[in-house]
């Protein structure tokens, strides 16, 4: 399958590592308006145009991935949707709209091709290995989770177009909550099974690095089915960087920090060290498996409908937390994903 990379900045670069060591895809093509990263693109062996309409005249690619800043993901979702490509979006995915997110929905329920989002975590070795304990018959229900991610900055763009873009809340369209959450937040459902109802949130800055529009830090807590509760807490203003994961079961538990994982089964320990590449800014080591993934979808396309809601569940709880966050950590009520899909055909 022939493909097509829109932005070439430092996520692309680990996006186009892993088609690499993908078998079945042809990445042959970059679109980058800046002069210097089309060089780069060129320089990687791609073919690099300034706009979309000139790329797609020239390739006639079958997909595109969309790895520009957020504040463009509307605007090529929708380009690669209505020439009936499939359309593959780095988060955060869906960003919000006046009047909600009905005409993406329609677009992707009217478009032949798959819709799917680079919730590239999932396919994290040492996260995979927390999947299986949680799956495990062992571990009994899920009870509750936490999930914390602590940096000492935010991530720092490509020096040739505005490095500082993810604190430029027109671009970003928020802080690390918009940037980072929506990690933890497919994460939580992915890892959990659960369905998020509800959402509390408090947002604020803590480095005073004199980046002012944005948030730094945010505490979520996701009130979600069968009364489990998630915790989530995203920083850029830590004095040191750490990943930790946990969930915990009416059998068992299991832990994720760093690359130590630790869990317990029927009351029997165990602990184990895998590499977990959390500090890896491109994470190509995780995006063969999830390009592996993407071909499975296009060939059995009933399978993408997962992926929708998933993406739509991530996009909605990060809205209502930025609304609980603006209304002192009030409770939101979320608008349940089956309701929006049916509305939009899907």
């Amino acid at each position: 399958m022939r493909g097509a990379l829109i932005g070439y900045g430092t996520i692309a670069t680990g996006h186009a590592i892993g088609y690499g060591n993908t078998e079945g895809i042809d990445v042959t093509a970059a679109v980058d308006p800046t002069p210097a990263r089309a060089q780069a693109a060129r320089e990687a062996g791609l073919r690099a145009y300034a706009t979309y309409a000139e790329m797609i005249h020239r390739e006639k690619p079958q997909f595109i991935d969309i790895c520009t800043p957020p504040d463009s993901h509307a605007r090529y979702i929708e380009l690669g949707l209505r020439d009936g490509l499939h359309v593959l979006c780095e988060k955060p995915v869906l960003m919000p709209h006046e009047g909600g997110y009905g005409r993406v929905l329609d677009q992707i329920a009217a478009s032949a091709g798959i819709f799917y989002p680079c919730h590239n975590y999932k396919f994290a070795p040492i996260l995979a290995t927390m999947q299986q304990v949680v799956r495990s018959p062992g571990f009994g229900d899920v009870l509750s989770a936490r999930f914390r991610t602590l940096r000492q900055g935010h991530a720092v763009g490509v020096p040739e177009w505005n490095p500082h873009w993810r604190r430029d809340p027109v671009i970003a369209g928020g802080g690390i909550l918009r940037d980072h959450g929506p990690h933890s937040v497919y994460l939580a459902t992915h890892l959990t099974g659960r369905t998020p109802l509800a959402v509390s949130c408090l947002i604020g800055s803590l480095r005073h690095d004199g980046h002012t529009g944005t948030e730094d830090t945010a505490k979520l807590m996701i009130r979600c089915d069968s009364d489990v509760q998630i915790e989530l807490d995203v920083t850029w203003s830590a004095g040191y960087r750490n990943s930790y994961y946990s969930i915990i079961g009416s059998g068992g538990w299991v832990t994720v920090e760093n690359d130590d994982v630790q869990y317990s089964l029927n009351g029997q320990p165990h602990r184990t060290t895998l590499p977990s590449n959390f500090d890896d800014p491109r994470h190509s080591d995780w995006f063969a498996a999830m390009f592996a993934d993407f071909l499975v979808k296009t060939r059995h396309p009933e399978q993408a409908a997962a992926l929708l809601a998933e993406t739509l569940t991530t996009s909605l709880v990060i809205d209502a937390a930025y609304a609980s966050a603006a209304d002192d950590g009030r409770w939101v009520e979320l608008t349940p994903v089956r309701d929006l899909l049916v509305g939009a055909g899907r």
